[in-house]
């Protein structure tokens, strides 16, 4: 389908003085962002800086609290409702996760909101669908069968069928955000060359990414936002480099210096990482070790592969290849934080004690099996204690605490075992400052105490506040490492892939 392209001359995408705001965190504050007809515009930022929240007040998954948007010759409603079904034939947004229904097949999936029918009949043709698809495919060089299903697919590939699903609409703007956090370099290359492709033909492109070398390759024109705010509004790329973007991102940040602590090479190995590539696009094996007593901070772009490798550190995800060892053979006991801690960190409906038991159910059976409930209680009680869970009693649902004791209580099973590695994924997300500096002050006590812990976190502040060493990982494998006495420009500069 060709995409319908308005007067070159005028923006295709003109959005005037945007704000929103999520509780207490102004996302927004009167955002200008526009966009001209065949151009690669590329938003630039740090996490959190308002990028993800911009494009969704543009695509309608987000309502504005002030502000107008014309896409076109529209002029859309931005304020007190979503108005997502008003510019479907405008606009497409791929998101970082890819949106496709595991059960349909590949030819299903890219025709699932624009379905193929047969002349004459409205009735939907998969014979179609199974021909376009075919000639899709071929376009992409992507060597799959139409009549695969989608959940078979890995990961890169799903990304490649959300954009090729997406681009084959034929709508005048597209929004791409991280489009290529899966990918491996030659899909990189075919996404690009249908950019350009449709670039060509008028098509706009708002294209968000943490690597620069992207930025400089495929956009005109950049849009640089920082808390909220933009701070360097429809700059030429060639009048840009990595220093200016980096430098304009960050702001004031720039100058600070870490802490200077670290663990010696003489602490016991308690895990070692040999050989691992996280996927068969990795192009290098990953080799680190973690030490008693030593917070180690895995850090990086998103989609560069930090939570798949402490997945595969805490041995809830398989290597492409590699393994996970210990230098005195048995592997450590490990506690696992994971990121979401309303997915699976806890059972709602369950009490603080069954939900802190249930990570150590065999430590707290007896011979034949059944809990010891003398046992349970004693234990819980001491790691409810130790993690300061504040509850009206052991009892009540977890359901019912404040995201911050609820956090603590995922934090209280993963101890359960009594382990010696604790690898913590965002270990205070969605908590409150209080909650986040007992956190903090915890993981510092366990490190104490000679455990090895593992911190995946997205938040400079956290890393500089606990790391002794942090692993940057990035495009799946480790690339830089950073051992005190670094600046926290160093240190952002390098989770956000820019050097």
């Amino acid at each position: 389908m060709e995409p319908k392209i308005m007067d070159k001359a005028r923006p295709i995408v003109e959005m005037r003085d945007i704000a929103k705001t999520f509780g207490s965190t102004r996302a927004l504050r009167g955002v200008n962002f526009t966009v001209m007809p065949g151009e690669v515009h590329a938003l630039l930022g740090r996490n959190g800086a308002g990028k993800s929240t911009l494009v969704s007040t543009l695509s309608g998954y987000v309502s504005a609290d002030t502000g107008s948007i014309r896409i076109g010759e529209v002029e859309v409603e931005a304020v007190g409702q979503h108005y997502a079904p008003s510019i479907r034939k405008l606009i497409a947004h791929v998101q970082q996760t890819p949106q496709l229904f595991n059960l349909l097949t590949v030819a299903e999936n890219l025709f699932v909101e624009n379905p193929l029918v047969r002349r004459g009949f409205g009735v939907v043709s998969h014979k179609l669908m199974l021909e376009r698809a075919t000639d899709l495919l071929s376009e992409w060089n992507m060597d799959i069968q139409p009549r695969s299903l989608a959940g078979e697919l890995g990961a890169g590939t799903r990304q490649l069928l959300e954009i090729m699903k997406a681009l084959s609409r034929g709508v005048p703007v597209m929004i791409l955000d991280e489009p290529t956090a899966a990918l491996s370099n030659a899909e990189k290359r075919i996404l690009f060359e249908h950019v350009r492709a449709l670039k060509a033909k008028g098509v706009s492109f708002v294209y968000i990414s943490h690597h620069l070398d992207e930025v400089f390759e495929i956009a005109d024109t950049v849009t640089i936002l920082r808390d909220g705010k933009v701070v360097k509004e429809r700059e030429p790329v060639g009048r840009l480099d990595v220093e200016t973007i980096a430098d304009l991102m960050m702001g004031e940040k720039t100058v600070r210096s870490t802490r200077q602590d670290f663990v010696t090479d003489e602490a016991p190995v308690l895990l070692q990482a040999k050989g691992i590539r996280l996927d068969s696009f990795s192009e290098k094996d990953i080799d680190f070790e973690v030490r008693a007593g030593e917070i180690v901070a895995l850090a990086g772009p998103v989609g560069g592969g930090k939570e798949a490798l402490a997945m595969v550190l805490a041995g809830q995800q398989r290597p492409e290849k590699g393994e996970v060892i210990s230098p005195r053979g048995k592997l450590p006991t490990i506690g696992l934080v994971p990121t979401d801690r309303h997915a699976s960190g806890y059972v709602g409906i369950l009490g603080v004690r069954e939900n802190v038991a249930i990570g150590g159910l065999d430590v707290l059976s007896g011979k034949l099996g059944f809990i010891n409930k003398g046992k349970e209680a004693r234990h819980v009680g001491h790691l409810a204690q130790q993690t300061n869970v504040i509850a009206s009693s052991l009892e009540q649902a977890v359901s019912q605490l404040s995201g911050g004791n609820q956090q603590k209580v995922v934090f209280a099973r993963a101890l359960c075992r009594a382990p010696e590695v604790i690898v913590a994924l965002s270990p205070t997300r969605g908590v409150d400052v209080g909650a986040k500096e007992q956190l903090y002050s915890l993981l510092r006590d366990l490190a104490g105490k000679g455990l090895g812990v593992v911190v995946v976190s997205d938040e400079e502040d956290e890393i500089d506040q606990l790391a002794n060493r942090v692993v940057i990982v990035f495009e799946g494998h480790v690339v830089d490492e950073l051992v005190g006495g670094y600046t926290i420009k160093d240190l952002i500069l390098r989770m956000e892939g820019v050097v």
